[in-house]
């Protein structure tokens, strides 16, 4: 069988936290991850791997974050848990580690906030042994002074995740039932406004006037915090900020917080032309409040990946937008917050996927066709002796005598994160090493085709880059990819020539260590 166990943690009764020792690992698995850092943590502090896992995917989405300044006066977050300043000092305290150290190491950040959340729950008195009663703690946690949105964050974001599992390269953490020791929150609907899938919550901060003006602009921010933190804050008073919408963490839900008629409070700029590629210039000195509608995204501008379902449900929320007025669905109209207000901001951040994001958006509108999937291609031959369209699968048991895979000794199979195409892909973390997953084929003639990948996207992918090269080791194409969205589907990499005789497509796994690369499989067809 090409696949191993899968890596696996047992589910845990609900009242019960998950026994680091119960960790099941891939006979198959060369590198479990930074995972292992989770149940260290839990084994020194008490607090259960399974909730430190929930929180540090709502709040970071496993990632390693320094939170910029997006509303004045909110707490600032730091590092994979998402440990916010006002909690540093108590946590290098708590670890005796220093605060660089919290800040920067991966380790570090998670052992120091089980010993935050341990030091909540001895004061607050709870069973440590029941899962749901640590639901005030993860309040606390979070410092959302809303208690609404706490409450979300409780029941809908952190114990969410419990409920719903986590599938990464290295671990699964099961879906369990959990009923949180937590007041529980309301929800309104109301599909009178925009977006008739939103939640609506009013913000009290907005201007019920354009001006005269009608929105030219989409501007996209990073609310640098959780979704219910973020809404929660914008809906304060206190706060004088709010955006039109807030999409959360994976695009399974958006809250509507002031109507696209009137000026939200989202961004702190004039529109100047000069910083839009002399564009609009009639526009000069109007302010980007008066002139845009604003979304606000779970998540951080120094964060490397975002989520394929936030991507996706923030493009048909713009689609919308952009159809009530008449907004052009353009790299200059669908603008970040950093773009125009650069001295002070830079969300959505440099791994915003812009091309990717505005393609969503015209397919949404149906201004374009989307991606095809899944088909192995027609069954016409070339002069090549291949088919004029084919698949190299991940497993070769599906492949042919002319097209086969090669992994290097670092890759690891899975089927763990759903979507991959066939029976699986392998995968493996990054590092300044070369080790590769190389697809390749036989050809009898030279021939142009057109190469696209299929991978899964999850919070754990990274950035990576596919090389083509000929029988003589000659490079003959080149496509960086990011693995943290557009999954699912089939992805082009370009058009490229290569002769005849053996050639390949090697994935390179080169990198930080932060991430995962993806080797699933590969389509060609001969370029018209």
């Amino acid at each position: 069988m090409r696949y191993g166990l899968i890596f696996t943690l047992l589910a845990a009764a609900c009242s019960t936290p998950l026994p680091p020792g119960e960790l099941v690992r891939d006979s198959e698995l060369s590198d479990p991850g930074p995972h292992d850092a989770y149940l260290e943590a839990a084994r020194v502090s008490g607090v259960p791997a399974e909730l430190l896992m929930a929180i540090s995917q709502v709040e970071t989405q496993m990632q390693m974050v320094v939170g910029d300044e997006e509303f004045e006066g909110q707490d600032r977050a730091v590092g994979i848990m998402g440990l916010k300043e006002s909690q540093l000092q108590l946590a290098a305290d708590l670890s005796d580690t220093p605060l660089v150290d919290i800040t920067t190491e991966r380790g570090a950040n998670i052992m120091a906030a089980a010993l935050v959340l341990a030091a909540y729950a001895d004061e607050a008195g709870i069973d440590t042994t029941d899962l749901n009663a640590w639901a005030p703690v993860v309040a606390r946690y979070s410092a959302i002074a809303n208690e609404e949105a706490a409450a979300e964050y409780v029941h809908f974001d952190v114990y969410g995740v419990l409920a719903e599992g986590l599938e990464l390269e290295g671990m699964t953490m099961p879906g369990q039932e959990v009923a949180p020791a937590f007041e529980l929150p309301s929800r309104i609907r109301n599909p009178r406004h925009d977006d008739e899938n939103a939640v609506w919550s009013t913000s009290p901060n907005y201007t019920s006037t354009r001006y005269g003006y009608d929105p030219e602009f989409v501007i996209i921010h990073t609310c640098e915090g959780s979704y219910s933190g973020c809404w929660g804050w914008l809906t304060n008073p206190a706060s004088g900020v709010s955006a039109h919408y807030v999409v959360n963490d994976k695009g399974t839900e958006v809250r509507q917080l002031v109507d696209e008629k009137y000026r939200a409070w989202h961004a702190g700029a004039t529109y100047d032309c000069d910083l839009n590629s002399g564009t609009d210039c009639h526009l000069e000195g109007v302010t980007m409040n008066t002139l845009s509608v604003g979304i606000e995204h779970a998540g951080y501008a120094s964060q490397s990946s975002w989520d394929d379902g936030l991507l996706q449900r923030s493009a048909e929320l713009t689609c919308g937008v952009t159809d009530r007025w008449g907004i052009p669905r353009d790299a200059y109209h669908l603008i970040g917050h950093g773009q125009i207000q650069p001295w002070s901001r830079t969300d959505p951040g440099p791994n915003w996927p812009w091309t990717d994001y505005i393609e969503r958006v015209q397919i949404a509108c149906g201004d374009i066709s989307g991606p095809t999937g899944g088909s192995t291609g027609g069954s016409s031959s070339g002069s090549t002796g291949l088919s004029s369209q084919f698949v190299i699968d991940s497993n070769n048991g599906y492949n042919g005598g002319d097209t086969w895979i090669e992994v290097g000794s670092a890759w690891n199979a899975s089927a763990n994160v759903s979507g991959y195409y066939n029976t699986g892909y392998w995968w493996a973390r990054t590092e300044a090493n070369s080790n590769l997953a190389s697809f390749y084929f036989e050809s009898d003639a030279s021939q142009c085709y057109t190469v696209e990948a299929w991978w899964t996207a999850a919070s754990d992918r990274t950035s990576g880059s596919f090389i083509a090269y000929d029988g003589n080791d000659k490079e003959v194409g080149r496509a960086s990819v990011f693995f943290g969205s557009s999954g699912s589907r089939w992805n082009e990499l370009g058009d490229w020539t290569f002769p005849a005789g053996t050639n390949r497509v090697s994935l390179s796994r080169w990198g930080n260590g932060d991430g995962v690369v993806i080797a699933d499989a590969l389509r060609l067809t001969e370029c018209n």
